[in-house]
């Protein structure tokens, strides 16, 4: 069973969602910070969820040893892919998010040498 992504990707876009358009606060970055961060540990640990599955279909498909089990294979498969997309939409979100930090954080003077 693959990690559930869903609350993750809803409080990011929830986020998102209250901070367009809004000036810079100190909470507010904060927040945003906290967010991304745990968005980011949970993308991390969804990568490594997918390269052990990622090696169980290979394990499933490459081992003449054992009869190919069809039914579990597709279930593999079909929750591995369902995680990727998933995956990749969190990663999009937080990106979005993170151009929104950046476009709140106070510009600060390049110090010249």
């Amino acid at each position: 069973m693959s990690p559930d992504l869903t609350a993750m990707i809803e409080r990011v876009t929830l986020l998102r969602e209250a901070v367009a358009g809004r000036t810079a606060s100190a909470a507010l970055l904060a927040e945003i910070d906290e967010v991304l961060t745990e968005g980011y540990a949970r993308a991390l640990n969804g990568d490594a969820w997918s390269t052990r599955t990622e090696e169980r279909l290979h394990e499933l498909i490459n081992d003449p040893s054992e009869p190919v089990r069809a039914r579990e294979l597709r279930a593999v498969a079909t929750d591995h892919a369902g995680f990727q997309r998933d995956l990749m939409e969190l990663r999009e979100r937080l990106a979005e998010l993170w151009s929104e930090r950046d476009r709140l954080r106070p510009r600060t003077p390049a110090h010249s040498a």
